[in-house]
């Protein structure tokens, strides 16, 4: 067991961690139990994302956390050429997760509640973290120090959140015993079911919007520096990955001068108000509702990680934001550029800066420049690069066919019927290419596509459901959206005319 102590601290880190590298070699026969589980379970394509080496790594680490937590054998699977990759998970994760913990609200009626809590210490610790590391003085042995933290973080937060999309099949099977109780009218079960489900208070990233419509009260310097401020506070939000860009000073003056429209800043006004009465009304209904406090308690958990899902998100941005100079330290000690450091493992950065012989320079940069391919299963883990990328992916996923289809369906998110000109946008960094009145076509939303999705006329997803950032955020823009089409950037074309009929869940091709 691999115990790294920091002179300065004297605290042992990563203590239920074994530092250890993948198997960089995909051998066919040491993996059939890996390949007979995924063909068994079926792999899922559950995102299209700008994913990298450290990450996966992190991974890796929280799977066997999970696994062992929950007793669930499942895989997990990354593949690409490009920067943008498509991730896979074994498709009976999110239901068999379900069922684990509707049971055990069953067996203990404040398990919800203890899992909301370690959500909240999670963010918390984001932030104790994020100010701690920002402290530092950077030398190899703080660096390490800082690397190693990251690592004890991330494994213990990713081995939960590996499980929080099961709150979404969660909701289907609550929403089934809600209308078994139900004692009102069917129009007034469908007012529930439509209005009951809100986060129980804001996310970093909303309360950032109503910051900013606040500024416009001001004048002069005044102003000026309120702007400053603001972007200080909140520029992390920018930061999905380490080495990411911050949002300049000019990204949220233009938001104030689209406000500056009186038009504009009445709608911007009324939106967020609206969501602030959205809020009340749930927790309104929540009370009234003739259902058992059981029901009602697992209803109030969904409504929490609605809230904890994108908050802690928000917070492992500002973690982001205190490493960025770590990493750069680090590339700059290795003679390296950031990205190339964000492409290896937690193991071979800290064998690097120990000195220690580790994984050949060559090796990591056709990982980053010609893409790699990362598989973590029950038995074993796969991080390879090239002709092995193209036997990994035929082993577990088989040939990806071509599609051709005249529509798609998905979820409502926020009902509206629009037709358009669609923007497939899968690498959030070119969300600014989106023109207004387009229609954005992504695999999932994020903070940082806000800008985008207030221009854009309505709002097509592959991935999440009724609680996620995109369906959030589509009811308080009032923009139309389907969610959860899992194909629709495979489907649709940059340019090409749609119809997005939120009304009926249905985008005409």
């Amino acid at each position: 067991m691999t115990k790294e102590k920091n002179s300065n601290t004297g605290k042992n880190l990563a203590e239920n961690i074994s530092l250890t590298n993948p198997v960089y070699e995909f051998d066919e026969k040491k993996m059939e139990k890996d390949i007979e589980l995924c063909r068994k379970q079926g792999l899922d394509q559950v995102f299209i994302r700008r994913r990298t080496v450290l990450f996966m790594d992190a991974c890796r680490y929280a799977h066997d956390i999970a696994q062992k937590r929950w007793g669930i054998n499942f895989a997990f699977y990354e593949t690409g050429y490009d920067p943008v990759k498509r991730v896979f998970q074994s498709s009976t994760l999110n239901k068999e997760a379900a069922t684990i913990w509707l049971e055990k609200m069953k067996e203990d009626p404040s398990f919800g509640w203890q899992i909301v809590q370690e959500l909240q210490k999670f963010v918390e610790e984001e932030k104790k973290l994020a100010e701690d590391i920002s402290n530092i003085t950077l030398s190899k042995e703080e660096a390490r120090f800082a690397i190693l933290k990251h690592l004890d973080y991330m494994a213990r937060f990713l081995g939960l959140i590996f499980l929080w999309f099961a709150v979404d099949p969660m909701k289907q099977e609550i929403d089934k015993h809600i209308k078994e109780q139900w004692k009102g009218s069917q129009k007034e079960l469908e007012e529930f079911l439509e209005k009951v489900y809100r986060p129980v208070r804001f996310p970093v990233s909303s309360i950032e919007q109503r910051d900013l419509v606040n500024i416009l009260k001001l004048e002069g310097m005044e102003a000026e520096d309120s702007l400053r401020k603001h972007q200080e506070k909140y520029k992390h939000l920018s930061l999905h990955h380490i080495d990411d860009d911050y949002f300049p000073l000019a990204y949220y003056q233009s938001r104030i001068n689209s406000l500056q429209d009186k038009t504009e800043y009445k709608h911007q006004k009324e939106i967020l108000e609206s969501a602030d009465k959205e809020i009340e009304e749930a927790n309104k209904l929540l009370d009234s509702a003739n259902l058992s406090n059981e029901l009602k308690k697992q209803i109030e958990f969904v409504r929490w990680f609605m809230y904890l899902r994108t908050e802690s998100v928000d917070n492992l941005m500002l973690l982001n934001k205190a490493y960025k100079p770590v990493i750069e330290f680090i590339a700059g000690h290795l003679n390296m550029s950031s990205n190339f450091v964000l492409n290896m493992t937690y193991k071979e950065i800290i064998d690097s800066l120990k000195g220690l012989p580790t994984t050949g320079k060559d090796i990591i940069i056709n990982r980053t420049k010609k893409g790699y391919a990362y598989f973590i299963g029950p038995e074993n883990s796969v991080l390879t690069t090239g002709e092995d990328i193209e036997k990994l992916e035929q082993s577990f996923i088989g040939n990806k066919p071509e599609i051709y289809i005249k529509e798609l369906k998905g979820q409502i998110a926020f009902k509206g019927k629009i037709q358009g000109i669609a923007r497939v946008i899968l690498d959030r960094r070119k969300a600014y290419e989106l023109k207004e009145g387009e229609i954005l076509v992504t695999a999932m939303t994020a903070p940082d596509f806000v800008p985008a999705m207030r221009l854009a006329s309505g709002i097509i997803t592959n991935e999440g459901g009724v609680l996620c950032h995109a369906a959030i955020m589509s009811r308080e823009l009032r923009k139309p959206c389907i969610i959860g089409t899992k194909i629709a950037t495979d489907a649709i074309k940059t340019g090409q005319m749609i119809t997005l009929d939120a009304d009926n869940g249905i985008v005409y091709l």
